[in-house]
């Protein structure tokens, strides 16, 4: 029972990995960047994500500033063009980072 909800999203990060089609092309974008630029801002939108967009708790996590968050999570969605106030298009940003970040390097 505890580990369903662990079981249920690497079956679903696992389906996301094996099936580019299902994958939103800025995320991949933002992803390639961060590759290219050597830069973390996948992982503080994860964390920004992970914390319900609660940005001091995020911006702890990460030990920066919030400020320094807030800036990360608004070049990543420029860099992507991500839409993250729209909750659908959130999930997937979501659920696709975490394949990458599932996936490895």
């Amino acid at each position: 029972g505890e580990l369903r909800a662990q079981v249920l999203l690497t079956q679903t990060l696992d389906l996301l990995e094996a099936n580019p089609d299902l994958r939103d092309p800025g995320v991949a974008r933002l992803i390639a960047y961060d590759r290219e630029h050597r830069t973390d801002l996948v992982a503080s939108v994860l964390a920004w994500l992970d914390a319900m967009g609660d940005v001091r708790v995020a911006a702890e996590r990460l030990t920066v500033h919030p400020n320094t968050l807030r800036y990360r999570v608004r070049r990543a969605a420029a860099i992507g063009d991500l839409h993250l106030g729209d909750p659908q298009r959130r999930l997937v940003y979501h659920l696709q980072m975490l394949a990458a970040a599932h996936a490895g390097p």
